[in-house]
C-alpha cells in the first residue's frame, strides 16, 4: 500500500506526517522497558553491549481483517549493531501498539531516544481471510504485559551469560557429589565383600590345612615316644 493509502485506511493512530515513507510508515518509539521491567518514557536510554531491552512504539496499529502489516527493525538500527528478537507479521484485526525485543551486539553502547524511528511497517491489502482472530488491547494492559515478559522472561543479556555460568557450575558440582557417592558406595561394597572373605578364609583354612599348633603337638608327642623306648631297651 502506498502512503495515501494508509492514510485513507487510518492504519495508524497516533500518526507523525514525518514518519510516512512512500509505500510504508515508521513507528516511534514511545517507551522502553528494560530486563528489570522498568519504564523510561522521556529522553532515552543507553543499551549496554549485549543487553537486552525491549521497545515500545508510541503508535497504535489498526488493522481490519482485510490488511496484513509485515514489520522489520529499520536498517539504520542494524547498522548500529541493533537487532530485533521478535518481529515480523501482524495479523489483520490487531488493534494496539507493537514492542519489539532489541539486543545492542556493538561493542559500544547506544543511547536510544523517545521518539526515535525503529519499525517499519509495510502494508498488504487482501481477500478477507476464512479464519480471523481479531485482538484489541489498550496501551495500559499492553505495556504492563511487556513489563512481565521483560522481568520474568527475558535475561539482562544476551544468552544470559551469568545465569548460563550459575546453571552449568551447578550441574558440574551435582555431578561431582553424585561421583563421589557411587565411589563411597563402591568402595563400602568392596570393603565388605573383603571382611567377609578374610573372616569365611580364617574360618575354612584350618579345615583343609590343619592347625600349625596341633602339627606341632604331634611332633612333641613322637619324640616323647621315642625317648621312653630308647629307655626300655
Amino acid at each position: 500500500m502506498t502512503d495515501g493509502e494508509i492514510r485513507r485506511a487510518g492504519l495508524v493512530k497516533y500518526a507523525s506526517d514525518s514518519r510516512y515513507n512512500a509505500t510504508s510508515y515508521d513507528l516511534g518509539i514511545g517507551e522502553i522497558i528494560d530486563s528489570e521491567g522498568r519504564r523510561y518514557s522521556e529522553v532515552g536510554y543507553l543499551i549496554k553491549p549485549q543487553e537486552i531491552v525491549w521497545l515500545v512504539s508510541r503508535e497504535n496499529v489498526v488493522l481490519p481483517e482485510d490488511i496484513t502489516a509485515h514489520a522489520n527493525i529499520r536498517t539504520s538500527l542494524c547498522n548500529s549493531g541493533l537487532l530485533a528478537l521478535n518481529f515480523g507479521i501482524v495479523d489483520p484485526g490487531w488493534n494496539g501498539p507493537l514492542a519489539t525485543a532489541i539486543v545492542n551486539f556493538s561493542k559500544m553502547g547506544y543511547f536510544v531516544k523517545i521518539e526515535e524511528k525503529f519499525l517499519r511497517l509495510s502494508f498488504f491489502q487482501h481477500n478477507i481471510p476464512s479464519k480471523t482472530n481479531p485482538i484489541s488491547i489498550d496501551r495500559k494492559t499492553y505495556i504492563n504485559d511487556r513489563v512481565a515478559i521483560a522481568s520474568r522472561d527475558f535475561g539482562a543479556t544476551f544468552l544470559n551469560v551469568d545465569k548460563l555460568s550459575e546453571e552449568v557450575a551447578e550441574r558440574i558440582i551435582k555431578k561431582k557429589k553424585e561421583d563421589m557417592i557411587l565411589y563411597g558406595a563402591v568402595l563400602s561394597i568392596s570393603f565388605g565383600l573383603a571382611v567377609i572373605f578374610i573372616s569365611i578364609a580364617t574360618y575354612v583354612m584350618p579345615i583343609f590345612w590343619g592347625h600349625p599348633f596341633e602339627n606341632g603337638s604331634i611332633d612333641s608327642r613322637l619324640k616323647t615316644l621315642e625317648e621312653r623306648v630308647l629307655e626300655t631297651e
